[in-house]
């Protein structure tokens, strides 16, 4: 019996032409550019040449469309005719991305941007949750498709891999639902090219007919057994591959060759829609999609690539931070004070970010030459970022009234999380020249000034550095830059700023003016300012009101809850491991020596110490080997000192210890992990991903019988939590992706701060992995009673530990400003420009609109399994306010109610976004 007699009748074939096309990998960007633009000329001369040839498809990216358009302008006009006319289909994407490395915000810009070029070449992009290679996915991709008009998705690594269908349902965890387009776990988005194409490579694709039809009787075979309909896609392409120009005869002889199996070379959207009419029963896959490979290294969700080059990441969230956290919001309220919004430089900054997106380049597993590109566009994003923030401050600051300062030095404290600050900040202070050195003198023991809340009431402060002869440059309207020596005097003190707003500080110091010399004399309070006490209770022990600190010899940390009883100990371990792997793989040799620092001695110090704060310096000295051995089976025997030092800081009545650890890497070929034994009695655990916070269990699934290892690493983007009846304990990180939750008696919860490694994909030797000088890393972690704390909560409470707050200080008098954009000085010493109630709704945007100059989008999200409301008030009155789709797209109207609020319930772990237009600006 014939393979064609035994397989279920596949009616017609969908072939789709694409090629795979990683804009940087083991070549760098201009490297695969160059083959880019060949390719691209090829396709392009097919197309007008034959007509058989009907479709291309550009990876699901229009970045592509803008790579070779630098190169050929010249073909600009026939590119978009193809565009237009269908030949050719691009996007969603701008780039396609990882899934878990980036912040949802950035999934939603992405998309926006690939949507927007697209409309603007007079095309629509392609309807397609293109994400072929993604590293698995995540638990709210239906919904960010579904809120772009896409019902569908074309998916590979993740699911089982074992002969799954080739159709199915993906639900999102606010129960969207996707078709999804599972490809063959085996070709993955190539297999047309591997049972067709690729068999005749070194016979310089001449294909030899009988061969031909016998391998795609075996195609049909294969793909029949997965179908759930009578029809099927097929991918003609792979990575970085060119064209086929044989295409058209292949078609035609698999359409003479094959009875009942008819091959079109078509498109994804028109294999969607005879798909919809014929599906019926399909199984239901929910959430996350991260299951190990079963079968194959090309389905290998590659869990160590969140630990790849860890500054990469670290780069990358300061930067999405930086956009969505502080440069989008404040530029959106200085607008509402009559300063432009600049869109086309966040705009130009968003490029600069979303281009180190893809999963080769974030994901930290492609050759040195490109992550030291990508360092340069970080640097860009970082630069445009700042910049429009500090236009934005400098626009509000500089025009609070100067009534409201009564002539004193300023300091004003931006907040830009959705919960108020009030707690212990640090500010500080650019004081005129010498004014800094009496006031700090240890024959005083106090300061020669006060400062004074928004109120004029004296704030409690405490000195906890200084800077002598520092210069801060500016430079006037229409004047050339300027600069001046200051003292910067950085204080502690009990901050209370507005959510989504400002307050200022005062100084108020005795002075009078040098005749003829335009400074300041300041003359010495008849009593100095004093602000006296300790947080130490103890040699060895702190306590802050809220908790209690105390150090072991080795430099881990005991931690007790004053308020609950919670107590806990071992904390701020260190666990070094060998590392052969790569960018994609931590790989364990059989001889793998593991240095803990439980069994040393610490030096602890006090940096400083006071009634507000205390800065604690632990320094570990691990020694470690000093590589793998040269059989790679074993570390080395040679054994090298690793510095670590990490600097705690404990805050008046805060509950969260703030930590940032330095190590000095010399070590190669080595992991270097975080422990926080929280001894919380629960088996579930929870983690930050995009728009989500996932929930999982310490029990690992049984993966014994694939073939990728599963170490229980699970992406976490800034949040794990593990909640008990009585207790809980939270960490938060900055740029930290990969955590674990041990299934240890002590519930060990473990951050990976780096991985040195050495291999690099089809590399004669990169050293870049290893990641060798000076690291640093930041985090938090707290205790938490369950009782009171929402997911909501510590979410927000996460946010505001990212942004943390930020200052402009403003000399006394009129202030010069850089730019044209002036009007009165009539703002208050205190502001909030948005209101937001609703423990668990967390907002993630505050920008223009992007096709209304003349309104806002304010989005958020609901982090509860149960639907929630809450209330939005800007400052300024709102005349319209609708709901949008994550394109922006009106999908219903709001009612504005009396004291300007708005009304928001979302289902559960539902995205929401708002469009907000206002009337005239106030006047203050």
């Amino acid at each position: 019996m014939t393979l064609q007699q035994q397989r279920k009748q596949l009616g017609q074939i969908f072939v789709v032409s694409h090629t795979h096309w990683d804009r940087e990998w083991y070549q760098d960007f201009q490297s695969f550019r160059t083959r880019l633009v060949h390719m691209m000329d090829e396709l392009l001369d097919r197309l007008r040449e034959d007509a058989s040839y009907r479709h291309f498809m550009l990876d699901g990216q229009t970045i592509m469309i803008e790579d070779y358009l630098q190169i050929r302008p010249e073909r600009k006009e026939e590119l978009l005719k193809h565009l237009q006319e269908g030949r050719l289909t691009a996007g969603p994407w701008y780039v396609m991305p990882d899934e878990f490395l980036v912040s949802g915000e950035s999934l939603v810009r992405n998309l926006l941007t690939g949507f927007r070029q697209s409309r603007k070449m007079g095309f629509e992009p392609m309807k397609s949750g293109y994400v072929n290679d993604i590293f698995g996915h995540n638990s709210q991709m239906p919904q960010i498709f579904q809120g772009f008009g896409i019902d569908n998705a074309v998916l590979f690594r993740g699911f089982y891999g074992n002969g799954d269908p080739a159709e199915l349902w993906w639900e999102g965890a606010d129960g969207s639902q996707l078709l999804g387009l599972k490809l063959d776990e085996d070709r993955s988005y190539s297999d047309f090219y591997f049972f067709l194409r690729w068999p005749f490579v070194d016979r310089g694709f001449q294909y030899e007919e009988e061969e031909l039809i016998e391998r795609a009787e075996a195609m049909l075979d294969y793909k029949a057994k997965r179908a759930t309909t009578d029809i099927a896609l097929s991918l003609d392409g792979c990575d970085h591959i060119e064209i086929e120009p044989n295409l058209g005869w292949m078609l035609e002889r698999l359409n003479d060759r094959t009875p009942g199996a008819a091959w079109a070379h078509s498109t994804i959207e028109a294999y969607v829609a005879a798909l919809r009419t014929r599906i019926g029963e399909l199984e239901v896959f929910k959430g996350e999609q991260r299951m190990p490979g079963y079968n194959g290294v090309n389905n290998m969700v590659l869990a160590n690539v969140l630990s790849s080059r860890v500054h990469l990441k670290q780069h990358n969230q300061h930067c999405e931070n930086l956009l969505t956290g502080w440069a989008e919001p404040w530029s959106s309220f200085a607008s509402r004070e009559g300063r432009p919004y600049p869109k086309a430089f966040l705009d130009q900054a968003w490029k600069h970010l979303l281009e180190n997106h893809p999963h080769d380049s974030i994901c930290g597993c492609s050759i040195t030459p490109v992550h030291e590109d990508m360092l340069y566009r970080f640097a860009q994003s970082r630069s445009l970022g700042e910049g429009m923030l500090a236009e934005a401050f400098n626009y509000v600051s500089g025009h609070i009234a100067e009534t409201a300062l009564e002539g004193r030095h300023a300091v004003v404290l931006f907040n830009s999380s959705q919960r108020p600050v009030d707690g212990v900040v640090q500010v500080e202070l650019e004081l005129p020249l010498n004014s800094a050195v009496p006031a700090i003198s240890p024959q005083i023991g106090g300061t020669n000034f006060r400062l004074l809340d928004s109120e004029g009431e004296a704030v409690p402060f405490q000195v906890v550095g200084v800077k002598k002869q520092s210069m801060k440059r500016w430079r006037p309207y229409r004047d050339l830059p300027r600069g001046e020596q200051i003292d910067r005097v950085t204080v502690a003190l009990k901050g209370d700023i507005p959510a989504f707003g400002y307050t200022t500080y005062t100084v108020d110091m005795q002075a009078s003016e040098l005749p003829g010399k335009g400074e300041y004399a300041f003359r010495r309070a008849a009593e100095p300012v004093r602000y006296v006490g300790s947080q130490q209770t103890a040699p060895n022990v702190w306590e802050n009101g809220k908790l209690r600190l105390e150090f072991a010899a080795n430099g881990t940390l005991l931690l007790r809850d004053l308020e609950t009883g919670y107590e806990t100990e071992g904390l701020l371990a260190l666990e070094d491991q060998a590392d052969i792997g790569d960018g994609w793989q931590y790989i364990a040799p059989v001889g793998n020596e593991t240095v803990s620092s439980t069994v040393g001695r610490a030096s602890v110090s006090v940096v400083h110490d006071g009634p507000l704060e205390t800065c604690l310096r632990l320094a570990l000295q691990l020694e470690v080997p000093e590589e793998i051995a040269s059989d790679r089976t074993k570390r080395s025997d040679k054994r090298i000192v690793l510095p670590v030092t990490t600097y705690i800081t404990l805050r008046k009545d805060d509950p969260v210890i703030r930590c940032r650890t330095v190590v000095d890497n010399g070590v190669r070929d080595h992991r270097l992990k975080l422990l926080f034994p929280t001894r919380v009695d629960s088996d579930r655990y929870y983690t930050g991903t995009p728009f989500d916070l996932v929930e999982r269990s310490v029990q690992l699934p049984d993966y014994s019988r694939h073939i990728e290892k599963d170490s229980g690493i699970v992406p976490s983007n800034g949040l794990l939590a593990i909640r008990g009846e009585r207790h809980g304990f939270a960490v938060y990180s900055k740029g930290l992706y990969e955590a674990q939750l041990r299934n240890d008696r002590t519930r060990t919860a473990a951050l990976t701060l780096y991985r040195s490694t050495r291999d690099e994909v089809l590399s004669d030797g990169g050293d870049g992995g290893q990641l060798l000088g000076r690291l640093e890393f930041e985090y938090a972690f707290r205790p938490f009673n369950p009782a009171d704390t929402s997911w909501g909560d510590l979410l927000a409470d996460q946010q505001q530990f990212s942004l943390g707050i930020r200052t402009v200080n403003r000399k006394p008098g009129p202030v010069a400003f850089e730019t044209l954009h002036r009007r009165e000085s009539n703002l208050p010493a205190r502001h909030a420009y948005l209101n937001l109630t609703g423990s668990d709704l967390i907002v993630s945007a505050c920008k223009q609109a992007e096709d209304d100059a003349g309104a806002w989008i304010v989005r958020l999200w609901n982090s509860a399994n149960r639907e929630s409301s809450g209330s939005i008030q800007p400052a300024d009155a709102v005349i319209k306010a609708e709901r949008t789709n994550l394109d922006e797209q009106t999908v219903g109207t709001i009612r504005v109610e009396q004291g300007n609020i708005l009304r928001v319930t979302a289902k559960p772990k539902e995205i929401v976004t708002l469009k907000l237009w206002f009337g005239l600006q106030k006047e203050r």
